[in-house]
Parts: structure tokens; C-alpha cells; sequence
């Protein structure tokens, strides 16, 4: 899928490239765009390995999620497949946050653990935390400075989970730290 522009990747594709027949397709899938969410898992496995290497050093929970979602919204913008995904694929949001919201959860529940973070409900604001980081990236998309726009997102949602307004743009635009993904530093 990554080849050729997603809408032009037909089933038949699929299962050719995956030596199965129409049949066995549609016992695990009912449409190509459900093809997505086990590569959309995969790789929000691969970046959360990588961030929390990236991280292991960093104790507060604030910068951790902070400098998380700097790194992911980064490595989703400039990815085209993710970049399809989000703009065109129509899969629902619940379905993309259980791919990989639960990454995101433990942070958040962290913070909230050690009193970092201020919500009245986890699943409330981990849904609303989610939304609001779909909705983010779709606007960096059309950016003139998309990471600047990732940045402002990353800042909103610290403020969101009751961070102090200096603390939540202190993170949000301090340097990032190098991420090695696939043997490549980001």
C-alpha cells in the first residue's frame, strides 16, 4: 500500500500481494481500509518502542507525553500512508485510538498517578486527549509550518490535563530528543 496511492490499491492487490484468495480476505476484513489498522498497530508499536527508549531518562510524566505526541504527530505527518489514513480512510476514531491510544493511556495515566495531571475521568479525557490529537494532526496537515502546528497541539493538550500555561509551552517548543526508528535517527 505504501507503492502507490492507497486509492489506488484494489483488494485484488492485496491479496495477490498477500498469496491468499477474495475469500480469506473478507473472513478477516470487510474492506481494504480495514487492512490499515493492523499496519496502523504495528507502527504506533514500533514509535512507542523507539520514544520509550528516546525517553527512558525522563521522569516527569508531563514531558513524556509532551514529547511523545511532538515525535508521533511528526512521524504521522510525514509518513503517506498515515497521512491517507487520517485524511481519507473514514475509519472511525474508536477504532484508531484502540490501535494505539493505549500507549498514550499509560502516559496519562501516569501523570495522573503521580498528581502531574488533573482530569476527573481517565476515559473521558483520554477520548477527548485523542480527538483533539486527530483533529491536530488533520489541521498540521494544511499548515504552512506543520511542526510548528504539532507543537501548539502538543501545548493545548498539556493544557488540557491541567498543566500550568509556562509549563505546557515549555515542553510543547523545548528541543526534541534524537528518535532512532528502524535503525534511523529522527
Amino acid at each position: 500500500m505504501r507503492s502507490r496511492p492507497v486509492e489506488d490499491v484494489t483488494i485484488g492487490d492485496i491479496t495477490s500481494a498477500a498469496d491468499v484468495g477474495h475469500g480469506s480476505f473478507y473472513l478477516h476484513f470487510r474492506s481494504k481500509n480495514e487492512v490499515l489498522i493492523p499496519v496502523v498497530r504495528a507502527a504506533a508499536e514500533r514509535w512507542d518502542e523507539a520514544l520509550q527508549k528516546a525517553l527512558a531518562d525522563c521522569r516527569d510524566p508531563a514531558e513524556v507525553v509532551g514529547l511523545s505526541t511532538r515525535h508521533m504527530g511528526r512521524q504521522i505527518t510525514g509518513d503517506p500512508l498515515w497521512r491517507w489514513t487520517l485524511r481519507h480512510s473514514g475509519m472511525p476514531i474508536d477504532t484508531l485510538r484502540n490501535a494505539v491510544g493505549r500507549f498514550a493511556a499509560r502516559d496519562i495515566g501516569r501523570g495522573l498517578l503521580s498528581g502531574r495531571f488533573q482530569v476527573p475521568d481517565l476515559a473521558a479525557a483520554s477520548s477527548f486527549l485523542f480527538g483533539g490529537f486527530v483533529a491536530g494532526l488533520l489541521t498540521s496537515l494544511d499548515a504552512e509550518n506543520p511542526e510548528q502546528a504539532i507543537d501548539q497541539m502538543a501545548e493545548l493538550l498539556l493544557r488540557t490535563m491541567g498543566l500550568p500555561l509556562d509549563d505546557a509551552a515549555r515542553i510543547a517548543h523545548q528541543p526534541l530528543p534524537p528518535l532512532t526508528l528502524n535503525g534511523d535517527r529522527t
